[in-house]
């Protein structure tokens, strides 16, 4: 089985997305997963859920942002997670980042670790 736009609206609970845009989020979503889990064996189910989730986490980041909490008065609406907080930024990734049977999505949002020296030449003891 491959991941199809209703598996992804059905995740959702509702989208007002078509087809074709999901079906665009699902094939980058695929292609996002299969890039971490690279020469990894994933069950195909396995696979598909998580990059059902994958999906519905980059409509909730993007189009349709996942909301936390609206007040009535003056319109607030509060939304799920920050920009830059990665898979962390929504349920959906969260979710994914669970499913997924490698782990290869639980350091996503980590930066790579790095090391400066810094230049010493020249400096006097």
């Amino acid at each position: 089985m491959t991941v199809q736009p209703d598996d992804v609206a059905d995740a959702l609970g509702s989208t007002d997305l078509s087809d074709s845009q999901l079906q665009a989020l699902i094939d980058a979503a695929g292609r996002m997963y299969d890039r971490r889990t690279e020469g990894k064996n994933v069950d195909t189910e396995a696979r598909d859920d998580v990059v059902t989730q994958l999906a519905a986490h980059l409509v909730a980041s993007g189009p349709e942002r996942q909301i936390s909490s609206a007040g009535e008065g003056g319109g607030n609406v509060s939304f799920e997670g920050e920009t830059g907080q990665g898979l962390s930024a929504t349920t959906y990734g969260q979710v994914a980042v669970t499913l997924d049977p490698t782990g290869s999505l639980a350091g996503a949002d980590k930066p790579s670790a790095s090391i400066e020296v810094p230049d010493a030449k020249g400096l006097d003891r």
